[in-house]
């Protein structure tokens, strides 16, 4: 009620404050939508404002009051951002991120700008009336810190869900995030995206901050990205409502794709709001690291999303636990889960492809690929440890003191693993020319099959026989492939 009563003060407060001086129309016609009740078009039309260009302190203030009131706090902290880095001493702004905060349950940041604006306006009303706010803030954020302190001591599940090089962001600074716009995806809803952000928020509190997101609009810059999909039928959704996937590089994750259903794959209709969040939770606790599953089902990262109710403190010891110094975290993890039980095959054949992607990462391919070999012996369809497998045999063919021939044998085990990688393919095609062979002749490619085969190079020749069909059909040469590919 103190709330509700305090931002109806606010609004009269702005509105009588705007009739002192001439207003923008934009805002004047947006303010009396609000009025009406019709705070989504008052939204919709500041946005287009923006988008036009005609963007200023007054409007982009506005947009990020109507942001609030429409629920998407996240949204509206980054225009009131915008507002005080171009005025840092508006006092209706510093005021309006004061209540965003509050609604984002960052007290502490509430009660900084609620007596930010107590001490540039001493004499207005809602300085007195924000006093008694000030010192339930105050109190409530000393309970939060009292609570972390308690849950920083005890288990965590770390052996689990991370290899034993524990491969994680290089955090010095803010992960940069681009989040695909979802209006045209069946079953998106606005307030997804808010969920979204306060999943993201989650993770930096429950690290103090250590991990941050900045949130940009240029897909082709970003270190991680988050699309929006209706796609049931996806093998990688159906247990998780999404699925997140990452890459390595010597510095640990480099990159991280994360995918997220808008429908919900147990039923008809749009992903409930509380499912959706803990879904976000879980693919952003994977895309930062946490690559495997907790043995606990009140975690976020169990393996089923179904009693959670957003991170426990568990998930925050382990969190912490991963981005621990450098020293602790180059501890090699023991092969055992904190019971004393075996770590499942796919927690193994995890670990494998990440110490691959590490070796790969600092040119010790050999290495890589005996791990990433390791991997596909315990699950054969491991896609990122077949990808891992092309990078390493073809990185290891250009290396210096290879021989034409054997980067040429090298670039066919990389386009058997990975058929699509078409750096492999097009090194391949230029060793071939260099060496006399033209890579587009399909009477070339078949000869160099079959002397493949003489070599006993089987999967030489299933890659030779895959290039020659791209150039021209062949029962006959397709038939030896398929028996080939069977044998395998």
């Amino acid at each position: 009620m103190i709330v509700s009563g305090l931002t109806y003060g606010c609004q009269i407060k702005v509105q009588a404050e705007a009739k002192k001086t001439k207003e923008d129309p934009t805002v004047t016609e947006a303010r009396a939508l609000i009025e009406g009740g019709k705070v989504s078009d008052a939204e919709s039309k500041l946005a287009a404002a923006l988008r036009g260009n005609l963007a200023n302190d007054s409007i982009r203030c506005l947009h990020a009051d109507t942001l609030y009131r429409l629920g998407r706090y996240h949204f509206a902290a980054d225009e009131i951002k915008v507002v005080l880095t171009n005025d840092p001493n508006n006092a209706e702004a510093i005021l309006l991120s004061g209540k965003i905060f509050q609604s984002m349950h960052h007290p502490t940041e509430a009660v900084e700008a609620y007596k930010k604006f107590q001490a540039m306006k001493p004499e207005d009303p809602r300085s007195q009336q924000y006093g008694a706010l000030i010192s339930v803030l105050e109190s409530e954020a000393k309970n939060a810190l009292q609570r972390k302190n308690a849950q920083s001591s005890g288990d965590d599940y770390l052996a689990a869900v991370a290899g034993s090089n524990l491969l994680k962001w290089k955090i010095d600074k803010p992960i940069t995030v681009y989040v695909k716009d979802g209006t045209s995806t069946p079953g998106y809803r606005t307030e997804y995206e808010e969920s979204l952000r306060q999943a993201f928020d989650e993770w930096t509190q429950a690290t103090n901050g250590k991990i941050k997101f900045a949130f940009i609009q240029d897909p082709g810059v970003a270190q991680m990205s988050v699309v929006w999909t209706d796609d049931l039928h996806a093998p990688a959704m159906t247990a998780e409502a999404g699925v997140a996937k990452t890459a390595f590089g010597a510095n640990g994750i480099e990159t991280a794709e994360i995918s997220l259903l808008t429908l919900d794959p147990l039923k008809d209709g749009p992903l409930g709001k509380n499912r959706l969040f803990n879904t976000c939770l879980h693919e952003i606790g994977h895309a930062l690291g946490l690559q495997g599953h907790s043995p606990h089902e009140d975690d976020i990262m169990s393996s089923t999303l179904i009693v959670q109710q957003g991170l426990s403190p568990r998930d925050v010891r382990t969190i912490n636990a991963l981005y621990a110094d450098n020293s602790t975290a180059e501890k090699r993890l023991p092969d055992k889960d904190e019971y004393g039980r075996p770590l499942s095959p796919a927690v193994l054949c995890q670990r494998h492809v990440q110490e691959g992607s590490v070796a790969a990462g600092n040119n010790q391919f050999e290495k890589a690929i005996a791990e990433f070999e390791a991997a596909l012996k315990i699950d054969s369809k491991q896609e990122r440890a077949r990808e891992g497998l092309a990078i390493a045999f073809n990185n290891m063919a250009i290396e210096k003191d290879t021989s034409s021939e054997k980067s040429i044998e090298l670039f066919r085990k990389a386009l058997y693993w990975d058929p699509t990688c078409d750096v492999a393919r097009g090194n391949l095609n230029s060793y071939l020319q260099s060496t006399g062979v033209d890579p587009k002749s399909f009477d070339a490619r078949v000869k160099l099959a079959e002397g493949c085969l003489k070599k006993n190079d089987v999967h030489g020749a299933i890659v030779e026989y895959t290039e020659a069909l791209i150039y021209k059909a062949d029962d006959a040469v397709k038939k030896k492939l398929d028996t080939l590919q069977k044998k395998q």
